[in-house]
């Protein structure tokens, strides 16, 4: 199932010019673990991962190696650590209103695959997304019209909020791209990428075959 994922992301990547790569079979173990912490998340929401003080000085003395980066929403309702039933160390959360890309994210981005290993990198979506309802509705003012803008512009025309929360999924995806240490540590098979959306009501991740 893993290895069927991939090779559709992959072929997504192929007809965005990229070239056919090997699978990571650690992005397939990271993925594994994010299904499998999301399934021990519905049946218990309280997370029983390694939040202890031996953990902690743990990953003082010898650093953070997290199997995962995580980009997802601010939202209040989307707490990965939970989602993933995750411990100290093991995912790299990247967070902003809509869950974009931009050059900030894509430094943080950088800096977990090349420096930390992260070998899967997650666009994570949810439903009820106000950044995409505020996006199909209208404008707003300040900072957070910039926002809304590139949100617009991931939506385009969906007028159903479902396919404006995968499609806006699908654009943060595709600014991956805009890294060229990404894109060749991508194209090398030294990382993958994946799509997901959480559904804020009954806490499971579907992830996409995009």
């Amino acid at each position: 199932m893993l290895k069927e994922y991939f090779s559709i992301l992959s072929e997504g990547s192929r007809e965005t010019g990229f070239d056919e790569k090997v699978i990571s079979e650690e992005a397939g173990d990271a993925l594994e673990k994010l299904i499998s912490g999301d399934h021990r998340y519905l049946s218990d929401t309280i997370n029983h991962a390694e939040l202890t003080a031996d953990i902690r000085r743990e990953t003082t003395q010898h650093g953070q190696h997290p199997y995962a980066v995580i980009v997802t929403c601010s939202d209040a309702r989307v707490p990965p650590e939970h989602i993933f039933s995750a411990g100290i160390g093991d995912l790299f959360v990247i967070r902003n209103a809509g869950n974009l890309i931009g050059s900030f994210d894509l430094g943080s981005v950088e800096y977990a695959v090349e420096h930390l290993g992260a070998k899967l990198v997650v666009i994570m979506g949810h439903t009820h997304c106000g950044a995409v309802a505020a996006a199909m509705e209208g404008d707003s003012e300040g900072h957070i019209h910039d926002i809304i803008l590139e949100v617009k512009a991931a939506i385009g025309d969906a007028s159903d909020p479902r396919e404006a929360e995968i499609r806006n999924v699908k654009h943060s995806l595709s600014r991956l791209h805009d890294s060229e240490i990404l894109s060749k540590m991508h194209a090398d098979g030294q990382v993958e990428f994946a799509g997901a959306i959480y559904d804020i009501e009954t806490g499971t991740v579907e992830f996409l075959k995009i």
